[in-house]
């Protein structure tokens, strides 16, 4: 098994656990996807809204899902 937490540092990986439980939830069991090429891409573009609009709107305090 992968850790992706840095040694002593262990509650990192409960970050990134939650952003693959979001990413799931909010994408990948939401649609369908006709090919892993479309995949890796709508993946890729919703790290760059996560990372990007998703956060701005919880720093707006604005509810999102």
């Amino acid at each position: 098994d992968h850790s992706y937490s840095k040694l002593g540092h262990p509650y990192d990986n409960a970050k990134i656990e939650s952003f693959h439980s979001l990413l799931k939830r909010e994408m990948i069991y939401q649609f369908r996807f006709p090919s892993i090429a479309h995949l890796i891409l709508d993946v890729s573009k919703y790290i760059h809204w996560f990372n990007n609009e998703r956060i701005s709107l919880a720093n707006q305090k604005i509810k999102v899902a």
